[in-house]
């Protein structure tokens, strides 16, 4: 590299003017391998039989290590810095810094925990607090999931890291509570009724790889709440298989679900 630096000064007569062109020089190779280190990293997580998730942070942490090392070799060879004295000065330095950006800290060592451990997954279904939907990636920062109604949540990933994380399978099961009201024939025929109107609904917009199931989970003073599930083939019309499903057993969850069977049975 130094030969490099002193042939592009011999060819513009030394000076700063050299020194300046071999400096771009040396950062327009560094974008060149960061790319192709980029495009590699990218690759290698994509791939079917790959260990690593195919996360972005992987991707931006070996494009700053090649941009590290590439200023490092350029303030070395160009313009004479100590780079050993540099990063020890920065080390100490850092001490300070780092107690002012604990948070950003937290969230980096999460997401290379979260993401080198496989605790969570790009295509992961998973649960954390109120937030259910699918991982669409874990950055530097944060772990990005996007729930059935297409609502972005951005969580932090000191919380994917410390806290409880429900991974739901398979990855299309789509889950949403209903609560039902009792209309004198029994939560058995009532819930059997709905979970045949959900399936016929579900069945006009996309295709189920399980038909839908509800299974009670408490009951209170207004009726009897529950969860109603079922899997889809592909995630493609999962909002809308919801829709359809929650419209297709509205009837069943309010009071009039018997005035309703029997304006049915009169209309035969």
């Amino acid at each position: 590299m130094e030969e490099m630096v002193e042939f592009v000064r011999s060819l513009t007569g030394g000076g700063l003017l050299g020194t300046l062109i071999a400096a771009a020089l040396i950062l327009v190779a560094t974008a060149i391998i960061a790319g192709i280190v980029t495009k590699f990293v990218r690759k290698v997580t994509h791939a079917d039989l790959s260990p690593f998730p195919a996360s972005t942070i992987l991707v931006n942490i070996c494009r700053a290590v090649v941009w590290i090392i590439g200023i490092a070799i350029m303030l070395s060879t160009c313009f004479g810095v100590d780079v050993n004295g540099l990063f020890a000065a920065l080390g100490v330095g850092g001490i300070a810094v780092s107690l002012g950006l604990q948070d950003t800290i937290k969230n980096l060592i999460g997401g290379l925990q979260v993401t080198v451990l496989g605790i969570v997954r790009p295509g992961d279904h998973i649960q954390v607090g109120s937030v259910d939907g699918i991982v669409m990636d874990v950055s530097w920062r944060q772990t990005v999931v996007e729930d059935y109604e297409n609502t972005t949540h951005l969580i932090p990933n000191a919380v994917i890291n410390s806290t409880t994380v429900q991974k739901i399978e398979p990855a299309l099961l789509v889950a949403t509570p209903v609560c039902f009201n009792n209309d004198g024939r029994g939560y058995e025929t009532l819930i059997r009724e709905a979970e045949v109107a959900a399936k016929r609904a579900v069945e006009g917009v996309a295709e189920l790889e399980k038909d839908p199931w509800i299974l009670l989970t408490q009951v209170g003073e207004y009726g009897a709440w529950g969860k109603m599930r079922f899997v889809l083939q592909e995630p493609t019309y999962a909002r809308e298989a919801r829709d359809a499903a929650l419209r297709a057993i509205a009837p069943y969850t309010r009071n009039d679900a018997a005035d309703m069977l029997q304006n049915a049975e009169i209309a035969e």
